[in-house]
This record gives structure tokens, C-alpha cells and sequence, in this order.
């Protein structure tokens, strides 16, 4: 079944973009442009038509239409038919003399012209990059201390883009797939989102359609004098770029809930093909329902987990000496394999099938201590010695069939040394906090938990201005009960006050400033009258 945006959500964005007081210059959007190519400060982007091949050139042109095309695939564009949304208010068209398909060669032009006296990249023979103060340049001058609404950039982004799904998608599901196309078709990263986006898509969603709204209903949005009027001709036979296909398997893989982290798949195969990962995020972010995963999937015949902590040692882990007593009741001097080195022994007399080895709170321990000399041995195909044989084991290499998960809060700051001693030894799997679950899965009455959940933690960023104190889904997941995830009022008031609160307190070092700005000064005195405590909650996040 094919889905488009509602021509009602496509004509809100062209009444947002008319009301949003930022400078209507090209220069705003022809940056957008560049990074969906793929711009930074090393990766270059041309615009010079020959250095350019057939398909560059089409994915250009498409990247263009879906910027500012007022034509939709079934005419023929000539001039006049280009605008870019920050141009909606003053109707600045691009290029307008120019015909759509040769615009290609005149944006090398507007960006030399442009970048002489408002420096935006760096130019070795039009060859662009960007220089390491783009960003308060474009905020300076183009984006005048205003962001961009990312629901309505979607909407009007995605307007002519079709949809495949399975089955007709709610508000929630349509919204999530386009939050993640739009994200990942222009490839902003997480810094660039912050100034760049109003990150209101999950609030201001967007309706699916079985109808797709036509260019002549955009046109007609805008009073055009004659000398501005579009130029387009019908054509039975859309051109390539013209054509925005979302699959029906693609849109099945965004629909997953799995947030911004990678789907459970990919990190089984990224472990398969690395042999090492390391789960990180800040805690609540389900770090142990992955490796969970992991040991259910199928995929290996046994697991062993041990979690590190400060006193942790070498002797536990890859093996000691120890005193026993024989029958002639002389005291001997024996030796005793470690959990590592015991499951290492046992995978390699099973070569048919893989083990995992996970560890838990990888960083909590001291790793040069733990691993010794061993830690070589993490280097697939190095062999050690150890410093004195353990039963009779006198190396440790870690054999093809065994694989090793770790799992990292970031928010502990015991990591330098991490860092520093295995990093490149593994890959590092960084999970952020799932807002779709909770939106999609957790109840508590009309609330939409992951909306609240973005909220608190766009405040904790704002407030206490670090990344790693930000809160995973966990703390607003209740216990299951069957298939579902429902709070009482009653419950989820006890989790709020005796979890959630004092894990600010500990954030924040008991500013009670901070906390009453991320929570609200009603919250923040953990109120244990449950009716009070309800209307504080719909006071400050009914949203």
C-alpha cells in the first residue's frame, strides 16, 4: 500500500516557512544541499558540471527537487520552478531565469559569490569543504538565532516522496519512518541537529495520505506576479530524478522500535564479523536487554557472564595459585583456572559452535590488572605466555568461535583508561535513549511518556550541559504484565520520587535550581499526594 504526506501537513510547512524569520539567502539551503552530498571539514563536494558523473548529476537534481521543487513528477520543469522554503516569505525563486536541469552549474557560481564576503567553505579549485566556523556563520547571518522545525522541513522535504507499507501506518508509525529517512537522508550529525533543528517531529506529527498533493496545489499557495510565474509543461513520463521511492522493506526496518540504535540484527552481526563490541550509553538505555538478545539469538551454544567491579583481579579471571592439602596432609601448591581462561579452554575443544563471553561493566574494573599480560590475546591470533602455568596451560590464545561482548556506562568516568587499553580492540556500540518505545509501548493514561522523557532530557542537556546525564527509557518502563507495559498513577508516582529525583540530585550535585528547571518546582518536592502529584505531571508535561 503506498503513503504520502497529507496535502494538509505539506501546505502547514509552506505557512511555517512564510512565518520563520530567517534570512530568505540561498546560501541556508544550498548548505542543506551540500551536506545531503556529504560535505565536512576533510570530505569535499564539487559543483562544477564536468567533474561531475550522470548519476552525481541526477542525485543532485533529485536533492533539489526535494529541496525546493514547485513541480511534482508528472510535469516537465523549465525556469522558474525552483524556491527554497527560507525564500517562501519574499518569493526569492533560484536561479529563475535558469532552466531546472542546467541550475546544477549556476550553484558553483551563487556559492564562489557568496563565500568571498560570508565565508562558508573552504575552496581549493572548487573543491568544497567547510571550514571549522561554519556554524556560527550560519547562524549569524542566515539563521538570525532561529532553528529549523524538523516536522515541517520533513513535510515539506518528503512531499512528493511515496511510501510502501504493509499495512495502513497511524500518525506515530508514519511520523517515526519519516523521522529517520529525513535524518538519514541528510546526514546531520548529532552537534549540527542541536543548532540547526527544533527536534518537534514527535510532537507535531505527520497524518499519512493515500493521495499525493500536486505541484499546481503548491504553485497556488503563492501569489506569483507574471514575471515570477512557474514555467512547467505535462509530461507523461517522469524523469528519474523525479521519482522518491521508499520500499516497503525499508519502511519495515525504520518501523522498528529501536529508536536511534542500531536494529537488533546489526549488532549481532557486527559482533559475528568484529568478534568484540562494547555495548556504551548512559544508564537505562538497555544495554543488558542486548546482550540478552545476544545470548537468546541462537547463535551460540553456551554463554558465561561476570561483571567487573573495583576488586575484581587477574586471579579470577585467568587463574592463581592455590594452597591444598594432599592425603599425606602436606600442604601443596596448586593451581586453579579463572572464569576466561575456563571458558576459553572450553570453546576451543568445540570448535562446531560459538560461545559468548559477556562482561559487564567493563569499566568498572581495572583492566591492565584483569587481563595482565593477556590482554594481547584480544588481537585475534596472538598467543601469550602467561606469567606461570595454570593447570598445565602455559599460553592463552582466544580461539575463532568465541566472542566477547562488554557492556560500558558512560556516564561512570572511569574510562580513560579504557580507552587507552582496548579501544581498538573492539567496536564500540553507543545506545541512546529509545523514545519510540516508550511512546509506542508504555502507557500511563494519555501520556506520551517518550515525549515527556525528550523533554526531561533536552532540559538536562540545556541545564547541566553534558551528554552522558541524560536519562535512558528504563526509568519510565514499568514491569510487564502479559505483553503489555502499563503504570497505575500510584507506581509510576513512587518511580518518579525514588528513582528518577534522586538521580538528578546525584547529576546535579543537590542544585535544586537545576532540578526545578528540569522538572518543575512542584515535581522537584516529590509530592506523595497522588492526585496532587497528577496534576503537577499534566502541568508541567502534558504536551
Amino acid at each position: 500500500m503506498n503513503y504520502y504526506i497529507s496535502k494538509e501537513n505539506v501546505l502547514n510547512s509552506i505557512d511555517y516557512f512564510e512565518n520563520l524569520q530567517v534570512d530568505p539567502d540561498s546560501s541556508l539551503f544550498l548548505f542543506l544541499l551540500s551536506k545531503r552530498i556529504g560535505i565536512s571539514h576533510s570530505f569535499p563536494v564539487t559543483y562544477k558540471s564536468g567533474s561531475l558523473s550522470e548519476e552525481q548529476k541526477t542525485d543532485y537534481l533529485k536533492s533539489l527537487w526535494m529541496l525546493g521543487g514547485l513541480f511534482d513528477s508528472t510535469e516537465k520543469p523549465k525556469s522558474k520552478v525552483l524556491m527554497f522554503p527560507n525564500g517562501f516569505r519574499k518569493l526569492e525563486l533560484y536561479q529563475p531565469a535558469t532552466e531546472f536541469t542546467r541550475i546544477i552549474g549556476r550553484i558553483k557560481d551563487t556559492i564562489e559569490k557568496k563565500n568571498f564576503n560570508i565565508p562558508i567553505y573552504e575552496d581549493n579549485n572548487s573543491n568544497l569543504t567547510l571550514k571549522h566556523n561554519y556554524q556560527e556563520i550560519l547562524e549569524e547571518y542566515y539563521l538570525k538565532g532561529n532553528r529549523i522545525s524538523l516536522s515541517h522541513f520533513t513535510a515539506w522535504v518528503l512531499r512528493f516522496t511515496r511510501f510502501e507499507f504493509e499495512h495502513e501506518p497511524n500518525e506515530k508509525e508514519f511520523t517515526r519512518v519519516l523521522e529517520k529517512v529525513i535524518k538519514k537522508l541528510f546526514k546531520i550529525n548529532k552537534k549540527d541537529f542541536l543548532w540547526l533543528f527544533d527536534d518537534d517531529i514527535s510532537f507535531n506529527r505527520i497524518a499519512p495520505s493515500k493521495t499525493i498533493i500536486k505541484g499546481s496545489e503548491i504553485r497556488d499557495k503563492f501569489e506569483f506576479d507574471t514575471k515570477k510565474q512557474p514555467e512547467v509543461e505535462s509530461i507523461s513520463t517522469s524523469e528519474e530524478y523525479q521519482q522518491n521511492l521508499l520500499t516497503k522493506e525499508e519502511t519495515t526496518q525504520y518501523l522498528a522500535l529501536s529508536g536511534d540504535n542500531p536494529s537488533d540484527k546489526e549488532i549481532l552481526d557486527t559482533l559475528l564479523y568484529k568478534k568484540q563490541i562494547v555495548l556504551t550509553g548512559v544508564p537505562g538505555v538497555g544495554k543488558s536487554r542486548y546482550t540478552n538478545l545476544l545470548k537468546n539469538s541462537g547463535e551460540f551454544a553456551e554463554t558465561e557472564m561476570v561483571q567487573f567491579h573495583a576488586n575484581y583481579s587477574y586471579e579470577d579471571f585467568i587463574g592463581s595459585e592455590t594452597l591444598t592439602v594432599n592425603d599425606q596432609n602436606a600442604t601443596i601448591v596448586s593451581t586453579q583456572k579463572g572464569l576466561f581462561l575456563d571458558f576459553v579452554e572450553k570453546a576451543k575443544q568445540d570448535k562446531n559452535n560459538k560461545y559468548l563471553f559477556v562482561i559487564d561493566e567493563l569499566n568498572r574494573g581495572n583492566i591492565a590488572e584483569i587481563f595482565g599480560e593477556t590482554i594481547l590475546t584480544l588481537d585475534r591470533g596472538y598467543s601469550v605466555k602467561l606469567s606461570r602455568p595454570i593447570k598445565g596451560i602455559k599460553e592463552l590464545n582466544i580461539p575463532d568461535n568465541l566472542y566477547i561482548v562488554g557492556t560500558m556506562n558512560t556516564s561512570d568516568r572511569n574510562i580513560a583508561f579504557l580507552d587507552l587499553a582496548i579501544r581498538r580492540r573492539f567496536a564500540f556500540i553507543n545506545l541512546l535513549p529509545n523514545y519510540d518505545f516508550l511512546s509506542e509501548k508504555v502507557i500511563l493514561e494519555d501520556f506520551d511518556l517518550g515525549n515527556i522523557l525528550k523533554i526531561i532530557n533536552q532540559r538536562i542537556l540545556e541545564t547541566l550541559g553534558d551528554s552522558e546525564l541524560i536519562l535512558g527509557q528504563s526509568y519510565f518502563i514499568p514491569n510487564k504484565t502479559g505483553d503489555d507495559f502499563i503504570w497505575n498513577f500510584e507506581e509510576f508516582k513512587n518511580q518518579f520520587n525514588f528513582v528518577l529525583l534522586p538521580t538528578l540530585v546525584e547529576y546535579s550535585f543537590n542544585d535544586i535550581n537545576a532540578i526545578n528547571t528540569i522538572v518543575g518546582e512542584n515535581l522537584a518536592d516529590g509530592i506523595q499526594d497522588i492526585d496532587e502529584f497528577k496534576i503537577a505531571f499534566q502541568a508541567e508535561f502534558q504536551v
